[in-house]
């Protein structure tokens, strides 16, 4: 099964993300997660033939790397996994917090490999629109290939191929990318 993260929501001592999974066998799926242990609750938001959009409510659990994420203030800008691999983009608001988040992981014997690390050279400008990155390829995209013109000169399902994610998972990040423009552009402190 592949998963790719939408979003992840800490509310009190509960996990919630949202992502969706794709390339596997879902009956199988959704019973290892009603069997695990750490899974509070299971909820299917969309459901198509190749992939379902699911929340899940874990149970807090203080040594996974959720909770490193979390306790270094840190987001996670991308997600995604096969198998028991996974690859993580994370955004760091300082190199105070880097340091804190590879303590949690060491005090927890979580374990990960370093494969890129960037320092923005504007950091005044970065994140200004709090869109992530894939959110401005989307729309970068969308407009470059006249997805906004109207009539449109692509379709959604065009524009999700020529970015390599599927339908729903482009359609989400267009609107959270419209989303944080409006919100951080056009609505002042109302």
């Amino acid at each position: 099964m592949r998963i790719e993260i939408e979003r992840v929501a800490v509310e009190d001592e509960n996990v919630t993300p949202y992502f969706w999974a794709a390339g596997g066998d879902f009956e199988r799926f959704e019973n290892a997660l009603s069997d695990d242990p750490t899974v509070e609750e299971t909820v299917t938001i969309e459901d198509h033939d190749d992939q379902r959009l699911y929340q899940v409510a874990w149970k807090r659990n203080t040594e996974g790397i959720v909770y490193a994420v979390s306790e270094a203030d840190a987001t996670i800008l991308q997600a995604t996994g096969e198998g028991t691999d996974w690859s993580v983009e994370l955004l760091f608001p300082d190199d105070e917090t880097v340091s804190e988040f590879q303590d949690y992981a060491a005090a927890h014997d979580l374990s990960f490999d370093l494969r890129w690390f960037h320092q923005s050279a504007h950091p005044e400008a970065f994140g200004k629109f709090e869109v992530t990155d894939e959110q401005r390829e989307a729309l970068v995209t969308a407009y470059r290939e006249g997805y906004f013109e109207v009539p449109g000169e692509v379709s959604l399902g065009e524009l999700a191929d020529e970015l390599g994610i599927s339908k729903n998972a482009a359609s989400a990040r267009l609107h959270r990318g419209y989303a944080n423009l409006v919100e951080n552009t056009l609505i002042h402190d109302e």
